[in-house]
């Protein structure tokens, strides 16, 4: 009798373990992906809930900013105080800008998964103390421009896939 107990208890401790591992598989895949559930794709791309606009094809994830005329001090301060699926984003580089780029793609040249009216991006580098380097949707080529220009310009953040 005692037998039929004891395995009865083991039989029920051993699933306990296993509803415990499933519970905390999923909370740990969870945190593993921080960018919340697939709300759209257009092939090389994929978006989530959470805003965040995986592309594939480069391996970089990219958030856009809000869709207004922006100084480049102010996209940097963005950038750098984003906390959005975990953080670790930065400004991107115009080489990093010009891999989102494919004329014809969208209403900018780009995913249509990263929402934006502005036909401009700052990019994090700099040229001197007063201009800063972006890239022009329009036509796929990087500019110069005074870092307090702000027509048309947008700020996106971007790192690499974790």
């Amino acid at each position: 009798m005692a037998t039929a107990k004891s395995s009865k208890i083991i039989g029920i401790l051993g699933s306990l373990f296993v509803v415990l591992s499933i519970g905390l598989s999923i909370s740990v895949a969870a945190q593993d992906d921080p960018k919340g559930r697939e709300i759209g794709h257009d092939g090389h791309c994929i978006a989530y809930a959470s805003g965040v606009v995986w592309d594939t094809k480069a391996g970089l994830e990219w958030l856009s900013g809000p869709d207004e005329n922006t100084m480049w001090d102010e996209a940097m301060r963005w950038v750098d105080n984003l906390t959005v699926a975990a953080g670790g984003w930065r400004m991107p580089t115009p080489d990093e800008l010009k891999t989102l780029y494919e004329k014809g793609r969208g209403t900018r040249n780009m995913t249509p998964l990263l929402e934006t009216t502005g036909w401009y991006v700052w990019s994090e580098e700099t040229k001197d103390s007063s201009s800063a380097w972006g890239f022009y949707f329009l036509i796929g080529y990087r500019v110069e421009e005074s870092r307090r220009a702000s027509s048309n310009f947008r700020a996106f953040a971007v790192r690499s896939r974790k």
